[in-house]
């Protein structure tokens, strides 16, 4: 095959001007694109094609390998995808400095065994202090990284987790000022719950009706967990039967049967309201829906287990409070007292 007729190969297959440099992948849930990265925020990553340079916003980037990272930083990030976070931190030990041959690389090492330590903190495991500095750290040193939001989320949960409940709110704020609604909606309904946490329920519901006032197409949860978020503030007023009208419509949607966090919150908050209203029957089927089917989002599930564990001897059920004391000591490391 002569010079002339490759150049012509390479020319159709748009292989010729990929091949000239290094080829990263840039994965959304639509596409992969394919090229060198040139530049990076936290709002876009500009990626050198073949066709030319293609900007992608960061809300639709699932992931990015780079050229010529280690094997071992693939291995940790699909850990990571998994929740094998023990395992991640093994990969991630395996590499060495002299592997990271860009920024970019060292930057994705740095941020992964960061977010995998924070997550390992959160389920009960490590310290959540240590685990928060390592992703400062790492937002310090890599402020224009695509990781960023997932930063801001990780330090807000670790900070919830040691009770720092108004510096959580600052980084959730941080993720209200992003370019998309889904993200402001996130961030302002994620400060009203924590605001809730807190014992500040004024702050709450102007977060709330902040985050229900933003136009949001396509997946609605964070305005249906604003919406329950502001019917907690009601139940807080002692508007116990507004509180329980409003959140009528999303007991009735099947189609949020399979999300955790809509439903840990939807029945921790008629749990909550029924309590309000001297419905301790009510309540405590409320709070039994959490921890029998919805404990995957684990604030939830440990809230409902606190008023299980306060509400049963009310019903001559001394034992079962027992019950949700010793899940929460064993599972969430929180000690109370039952009855």
């Amino acid at each position: 095959m002569n010079m002339r007729w490759l150049g012509i190969v390479f020319a159709a297959t748009g292989l010729w001007q990929v091949t000239a440099f290094a080829v990263d992948t840039v994965v959304t849930s639509s596409e992969q694109v394919r090229g060198r990265i040139t530049q990076m925020s936290p709002q876009e990553v500009t990626v050198e094609t073949a066709a030319g340079p293609k900007k992608v916003p960061v809300n639709q980037i699932i992931r990015i390998t780079f050229d010529a990272e280690p094997s071992a930083l693939g291995t940790a990030r699909s850990n990571v995808e998994t929740s094998r976070f023990e395992d991640a931190l093994t990969a991630l030990d395996r590499i060495t400095a002299d592997s990271l041959r860009r920024p970019e690389i060292a930057q994705d090492v740095e941020f992964y065994r960061a977010f995998a330590r924070g997550k390992i903190a959160l389920g009960g495991t490590g310290s959540p202090q240590e685990a928060g500095a390592a992703m400062v750290n790492f937002l310090a040193s890599a402020p224009n990284s695509f990781h960023y939001w997932d930063a801001c989320r990780m330090i807000a949960e670790l900070l919830i987790a040691v009770k720092s409940y108004d510096k959580a709110v600052e980084y959730f704020a941080k993720i209200a000022e992003a370019p998309w609604p889904e993200y402001q909606v996130e961030g302002l309904q994620k400060s009203g719950w924590t605001y809730i946490l807190a014992g500040k329920f004024s702050e709450a519901e102007a977060a709330f009706d902040k985050a229900l006032a933003v136009s949001l197409s396509g997946d609605d949860s964070p305005k249906l967990l604003a919406t329950i978020g502001k019917a907690r503030t009601l139940v807080q007023k002692g508007q116990a039967e507004d509180a329980i009208a409003s959140l009528q419509p999303i007991l009735e949607r099947p189609d949020l049967t399979e999300n955790s966090e809509v439903m840990g919150r939807l029945y921790g908050t008629l749990g909550a309201a029924y309590r309000k209203a001297d419905r301790i029957k009510d309540a405590v089927i409320a709070f039994l829906h959490v921890d029998l089917l919805y404990f995957r989002h684990a604030p939830s599930h440990i809230d409902a287990l606190r008023n299980l564990a306060e509400l049963w001897p009310q019903l001559q059920h001394p034992e079962r409070a027992a019950e949700a004391v010793d899940v929460l000591k064993e599972q969430y490391k929180v000690n109370i007292s039952g009855g």
